[in-house]
């Protein structure tokens, strides 16, 4: 889906002892280059210090070049000190020049986490103006071929004088030159959420829509609207697809947004629930011949429990089909990533299990069949990172960290699978 960053594998515990170290093992068959270390943390000092969740990999605008990313974060403040960008050969894997380090301080009180695309890195943040004053939404954006005297381009996203009033981003992805940010709107009180908004940022930091889209308004008991979005086409999309759960319903609920104008249709019903069933938005498919809802289904039926993956094709709401994914014992269906590739599309999973998560790789044709069967990628206790590059190629970042302060020791990047 999109071309952005696929899914975060964060699993850290604080049972563990320090020094014992996220557990991955991983299978070439389903690389087309296994993963190598491109970051050491006991050689190369600039990257000392990492976490899991602030060392991450982008693409350059052109296929050739990859970069591996470091953010320096001040707890205190709520703002990194300094950005450090390595930028490194696509085949080789070495440094294609010297590491710069970016003196950007940008404040969230949610963290930093970077977002990234061909030839760009987005950051969603939040945050004040001092105590007692309202949650802000920006965005900022740097280009990877930044330099020390680079300036980010930085937008207000939304605006908000309610102290009680809170935000917390569901989705970003990158689209034609376009960040697109999809956020949820919540009582800071009670945390009932109460509004899904979207809006799409330039390159440039220009804001496509003048305020943001109001895609739906809410009353769902927190955590519970589980809301996920992405456009009918890869590139050049029309609309916006956004799904949803209703608490007040009980159902699972799609809406469009005409990219445009803004125009939200009105929701429409996929599937309700019952008294043993259960349907949870897992992802979206976008690729250039195909579009597709996927739904987590669950039943329960005589203390049996099954679960399966269902998914509505190019904007259906009726007959959805099953994506054929193999769940070995032991794991839960899969939250599920998707890209485009030729004729179809790569659905990457995460089945989580008790222990571990097994993530998986599969290409369908457009219609939903198999391309090219399933395989496993790795049984991983850590964070992993998918991304395509400007020829369409799909990356894998992944940091191998201390189970117990989450600082990285080594950092890999592999290739999946080519356009």
């Amino acid at each position: 889906m999109k071309s952005t960053i696929a899914l975060v594998l964060l699993l850290l515990t604080t049972t563990t002892v320090m020094g014992e170290y996220a557990k991955t093992k991983f299978y070439k068959a389903g690389f087309q280059q296994t993963p190598k270390v491109v970051i050491d943390t006991s050689t190369d000092k600039l990257f000392d210090g990492a976490l899991a969740n602030t060392l991450f990999y982008s693409a350059g605008d052109s296929a050739d070049t990859l970069y591996a990313w470091k953010i320096n974060w001040d707890i205190p403040s709520n703002s990194s000190t300094s950005i450090i960008k390595r930028t490194l050969d696509a085949s080789t894997f070495k440094a294609k020049s010297n590491d710069i380090t970016l003196n950007l301080k940008i404040k969230s009180k949610m963290g930093l986490i970077g977002q990234p695309a061909p030839g760009y890195i987005g950051f969603p943040a939040i945050r004040d103006s001092g105590k007692g004053t309202a949650d802000q939404l920006y965005f900022s954006i740097l280009p990877a071929t930044a330099t020390k005297a680079t300036e980010l381009n930085e937008v207000m996203v939304a605006s908000n004088r309610d102290t009680t009033t809170g935000m917390y981003v569901n989705s970003v992805w990158f689209t034609d030159n376009y960040y697109w940010i999809m956020y949820t709107q919540f009582d800071m009180k009670k945390g009932y959420e109460k509004a899904l908004y979207l809006q799409a940022i330039k390159t440039d930091g220009t804001l496509m829509y003048n305020a943001p889209i109001k895609v739906a308004s809410l009353n769902n008991p927190p955590g519970t609207t589980i809301p996920i979005a992405g456009p009918n086409k890869d590139s050049n999309p029309t609309m916006i697809y956004v799904v949803y759960k209703d608490s007040n319903s009980k159902a699972t609920v799609q809406t469009t947004v005409k990219i445009s104008n803004g125009y939200v249709d009105e929701p429409t019903k996929l599937v309700s629930d019952s008294e043993t069933q259960m349907y949870f938005p897992d992802g979206m498919i976008s690729a250039s011949k195909v579009f597709g809802v996927v739904l987590n289904r669950q039943q329960m039926v005589r203390k049996q429990f099954s679960e399966d993956l269902r998914v509505y094709y190019n904007g259906a709401t009726s007959k959805p089909s099953i994506l054929d994914l193999d769940v070995p014992k032991g794991y839960q269906n899969p939250i599920i990533q998707s890209f485009p590739h030729p004729g179809g599309f790569v659905i990457l999973g995460q089945l989580t299990g008790e222990k571990d998560a097994l993530i998986v790789i599969k290409i369908f044709n457009a219609n939903g069949t198999e391309k090219v069967a399933q395989k496993t990628i790795a049984n991983t206790q850590g964070a992993m990172l998918f991304f395509r590059d400007a020829a369409g190629t799909v990356w894998l970042g992944y940091n191998d960290f201390d189970m117990k302060d989450g600082k990285v020791a080594k950092g890999y990047l592999g290739k999946l699978i080519s356009a």
